[in-house]
């Protein structure tokens, strides 16, 4: 029986990194076909068996794991938020990962859990490096300026850590006593960013990952994920605090900074566990000691990405 594919999707979503994962994922099956499944809805698809390329944040609701009997799973760059990790790793939760592993897995942290509770797994890095720089610009394109997407915007953020459903009054309380610190290293941190680019001759241009409102429509938010993967094509450095621009950077084979102030939290730290080979993670503090040094990347990516070839054809042999 062969199946249709299907990717996930992110219809609610103000964060571009969802899309670009969506727009890789569909890159790389090169199916024009390809169906789109809602992330966060998956126990409720109903329509003829399909096979679903599982790749990405797992999940705001965990009420709704694990997904329907209709969904032949394939799970490749997968992360488990660590804030309802409990619930995704239930005995029934497990009994699934089981009953579809191996699973390949976005980040050094997802692999170990999951490897606690029996289930096989390998680190397979993200999808987003298999995106090819010629379909988003000329390869005659040259690289100008730095670009400069949502460096330091958790250190700004409010509300409850990561994934957490339950963001109490206490935890309000927390957060709003926060403020003050995190505004002063907010503001710390951007001096030593601006300090960093005063001492470079090349054109520098700021936006940010989240898309804040200003696109409406799913269409409209895919649009600008690809205007945003265009730029970092384009580019001759990307800074950010963003792993779904660093990793595309890496893929474009644009030179990338990954400043990792804010990003203290568990929540967070484990989203880029084993990414050190792909991109310098840094502080803002740091940033000094990159004036003027030559960029080289990891031979890594080329291991990440024989894996990915060799994957696909698993995941189309699904049925």
């Amino acid at each position: 029986m062969d199946l249709n594919t299907a990717v996930l999707s992110y219809p609610h979503s103000n964060n571009l990194g969802d899309l670009i994962q969506q727009i890789a994922a569909e890159h790389w099956i090169g199916n024009p076909k390809t169906e789109s499944i809602d992330r966060e809805a998956l126990h409720l698809y109903k329509g003829p068996k399909i096979k679903l390329l599982m790749n990405g944040w797992f999940m705001e609701n965990p009420t709704h794991w694990p997904p329907s009997p209709q969904i032949a799973p394939f799970f490749i760059s997968f992360h488990l938020n660590p804030a309802v990790e409990n619930k995704l790793l239930s005995d029934i939760g497990v009994a699934y990962l089981k009953a579809h592993q191996p699973i390949g897995c976005r980040d050094l942290y997802t692999k170990n859990r999951l490897e606690q509770k029996g289930i096989q797994a390998y680190y397979s890095c993200c999808l987003t490096l298999t995106l090819n720089r010629s379909a988003f610009v000329s390869p005659k394109t040259q690289r100008k300026g730095i670009l400069i997407i949502s460096p330091f915007e958790r250190l700004v953020a409010t509300g409850a850590p990561l994934g957490n459903q339950n963001n109490s009054f206490l935890q309000k309380a927390v957060e709003r006593a926060k403020r003050p610190l995190r505004r002063k290293r907010y503001h710390k941190a951007m001096k030593h960013l601006t300090d960093y680019l005063a001492q470079t001759e090349e054109t520098v241009a700021w936006t940010s990952q989240l898309t804040k409102g200003e696109h409406s429509t799913e269409h409209e938010r895919r649009n600008a994920a690809e205007k945003q993967l265009q730029a970092i094509a384009k580019a001759a450095l990307v800074i950010t605090s963003r792993i779904h621009s660093a990793l595309p950077a890496v893929a474009f084979g644009t030179p990338v900074l990954f400043l990792s102030d804010g990003l203290e939290h568990p929540n967070q730290k484990s989203r880029f566990e084993g990414m050190e080979s792909l991109f310098p993670i840094l502080k803002s503090s740091e940033l000094n000691q990159w004036i003027g040094r030559e960029y080289r990347f990891s031979s890594e990516k080329a291991n990440h990405l024989e894996r990915f070839e060799k994957e696909k054809k698993n995941f189309l042999k699904i049925c």
